[in-house]
């Protein structure tokens, strides 16, 4: 074969096909550095699959059209694969799980929308649906080209000749420096039968717990009818006490918090505890604590939901207390909140709030807190346990309410359409740079608990405090655990002292060592020390 018979424009829109497409697939979106010299490295997955497509030629033109068809799809659902495998990581602290975390779609997108600015989020509707449409015209594009070319036999021979040794050398350069996105999907698919096992153990799992929770005490005669209410603090982790970036400011929050405590009456301990969850997905951390089982992703909190096991709330009101769950949080239907067997349930649109939003979270906690105390604690005939879930810290922390002093002025919310939000020039989903604007938006959340605590809580309550996960990994230091501090406070010092046999230290500032008990074992304590 002559050089100048050969076809070098067939040859140079191959290579040109591959490097475009093995540049799409090293991008490594949304980290804010996917611009590196890594782009320029040859994918061996998009080696591979022009390899395949070589060998597909050979039987003929329609082979090769189904096979250039299936190759391309294979190949995006390889860079949507790669996206979770690099955010997943990114922000909550562990690998990327196909079975787990294709249900999660939703929750980003409305992360996405909430954490940005209308006109911002606006413009990201508009462009996303046009970038990938884009990406995807692109890719089928390249894909046509590389047929095309891989179609001619002397093109195909020349890759097929050369792919041995560009290949192995393809190879050793780029999976040494990060696993083959072929091999992480079928690593991934072939996990999914046992994760299937694995949900139906966790199910059998909780029959027997069920069975060992008959002998549990049941009365709560130790708290002698004091209201107990668990307070979930958004994002509120052990990195505030560990990081020196975080540990000043947070204890000088924790002070001013100390100072109205002592002020009305109110002793404190603390403690850690580690949470099911990192950087997100709290609601694994509700159902860890209220059920007494550590409830590792939504797999099996969907089978703890669908179960008979008791939970928290179902002791209380055995025991004669009106027991209300507040989640402002919760926005949509949610059917299966009826398993933690709340009297009473408030979820985002029935706190008939005027106001605006901040950020994620439909409505300020101050509200919140002043809206349940009018409903639930000015008229009651029982004592009360309640569980509120604390919104005002979630990320991305941007947008975030004043404080009100005066509480009479807070009503239904519409104050807050006065008030201008406070307001961080926060990059979402970058948050690398939000350390300054998540400790304020725990200030505010620790401000209003104070204020709330000493001005309408009765001198015979037991409060409990608690994170429900570290914040987002971009906020933390690497290889932070998953512990959260957890305070109980209370006048009466008889209802602290269970804590302090477990080991609970006095004051807001735990300092245990590692490691801390896991999250599961506060209710089958509680029990036990209140019975």
């Amino acid at each position: 074969m002559k050089i100048s018979n050969f076809p070098w424009p067939r040859l140079l829109s191959l290579l040109a096909a591959f490097y475009f497409l093995s540049v799409l697939l090293n991008l490594d979106y949304p980290t804010h550095q996917f611009l590196s010299a890594w782009l320029l490295l040859p994918s061996p997955d998009v080696w591979l699959l022009f390899g395949i497509l070589a060998l597909a030629a050979y039987g003929g033109k329609r082979t090769l059209a189904w096979t250039g068809w299936t190759l391309t799809a294979l190949y995006l659902v390889l860079r949507a694969f790669r996206l979770g495998d690099v955010a997943v990581p990114m922000y909550l602290n562990r690998p990327f799980n196909l079975y787990v975390d294709s249900t999660y779609l939703l929750s980003i997108y409305d992360l996405l929308k909430t954490g940005s600015r209308q006109k911002d989020f606006l413009l990201m509707a508009a462009m996303v649906p046009v970038f990938v449409v884009g990406v995807i015209a692109a890719s089928l594009y390249a894909w046509r080209l590389a047929a095309r070319a891989l179609g001619d036999f002397r093109v195909r021979s020349v890759f097929l000749g050369g792919s041995g040794l560009l290949l192995a050398m393809a190879v050793l350069w780029g999976w040494s420096v990060r696993p083959s996105a072929v091999i992480r999907l079928g690593q991934e698919l072939s996990r999914v039968p046992r994760q299937i096992e694995e949900e139906r153990a966790f199910a059998l799992r909780l029959k027997e717990v069920e069975k060992q929770r008959a002998a549990l005490p049941s009365t709560l005669k130790g708290l002698a009818g004091a209201d107990v209410l668990l307070f979930f603090v958004e994002s509120y982790g052990r990195t505030v006490f560990t990081n020196p970036q975080y540990r000043p400011a947070m204890t000088a929050i924790l002070d001013r918090f100390a100072q109205t405590l002592n002020q009305h009456g109110f002793l404190a301990v603390s403690n850690y505890l580690v949470s099911p969850t990192f950087g997100g997905i709290s609601r694994l951390a509700h159902a860890t604590l209220e059920s007494g089982v550590r409830v590792s992703n939504d797999l099996e909190d969907a089978a703890l939901l669908r179960s008979s096991l008791p939970p928290l709330a179902a002791y209380f009101r055995a025991n004669g207390y009106r027991t209300v769950s507040v989640m402002p949080g919760t926005r949509f239907a949610f059917p299966q909140g009826a398993y933690f067997d709340y009297d009473q349930a408030y979820y985002a649109e029935q706190f008939d709030y005027r106001g605006p939003t901040f950020g994620w979270a439909p409505m300020p906690d101050q509200f919140v807190l002043d809206w349940v105390r009018r409903r639930e604690f000015t008229v009651r005939e029982k004592p009360l346990f309640v569980r509120y879930v604390l919104i005002s810290s979630h990320a991305a922390f941007n947008f975030q309410p004043p404080f009100i002093p005066d509480w009479e002025r807070i009503g239904d919310g519409h104050i807050y359409l006065d008030q201008p939000p406070i307001y961080f020039p926060i990059e979402w989903p970058n948050l690398e740079n939000a350390g300054e604007a998540y400790l304020h938006s725990l200030d505010y959340e620790f401000k209003s608990l104070g204020d709330y605590l000493a001005k309408f809580v009765s001198a015979d309550a037991l409060i409990i405090i608690l994170g429900d996960h570290q914040p987002n990994p971009q906020l933390t230091e690497e290889n932070e655990p998953w512990s959260v501090p957890v305070h109980v406070i209370s006048p009466n010092p008889r209802l602290l002292e269970p804590f302090r046999k477990r080991g609970y230290t006095p004051g807001l500032i735990p300092d245990q060592p590692l490691p801390h008990a896991g999250m599961e074992r506060f209710m089958p304590d509680f029990l036990q020390d209140f019975r």
